[in-house]
């Protein structure tokens, strides 16, 4: 992509995402989670306009999620995060701007802070059946 890794922020996200020990492994030798931790440490260090996330939770132990939803705030410093997911919990702690697709149409929805985003959810899901 032509652009410049700054060491010290790839070293963080390495560590962030509780893969030093896997440094020297072949990408094929790795687990699910660890080769999607190479993917999302990958995405994270080039800094572009727009990371696409899709489903960046699944195979992710709890430690790494946590610092998943950390390293996804702390992006939007460099660019903007589109992401997709089906777990509610990382709405509420990345998103700015959520759209749901049901039944092959997208709407944008604004969600109440204070109130359970499930909660929220399952409402809006039930109003549309």
């Amino acid at each position: 992509y032509g652009q410049p890794l700054e060491q010290p922020f790839v070293e963080a996200l390495i560590e962030g995402f509780g893969f030093s020990e896997y440094r020297k492994y072949k990408i094929k030798d790795l687990s699910t989670g660890n080769r999607k931790k190479v993917f999302l440490i990958t995405g994270f260090s080039l800094r572009l306009p727009l990371l696409i996330l899709d489903e960046p939770l699944d195979g992710l132990d709890f430690q790494s999620s946590e610092y998943l939803y950390s390293a996804i705030n702390k992006y939007k410093s460099f660019g903007s995060v589109l992401m997709s997911s089906h777990i509610a919990e990382s709405f509420e702690k990345t998103c700015d701007h959520i759209l749901l697709l049901d039944k092959g149409h997208i709407a944008e929805k604004d969600f109440q802070s204070g109130m359970d985003i499930r909660d929220q959810l399952a409402g809006w899901l039930h109003e549309h059946d």
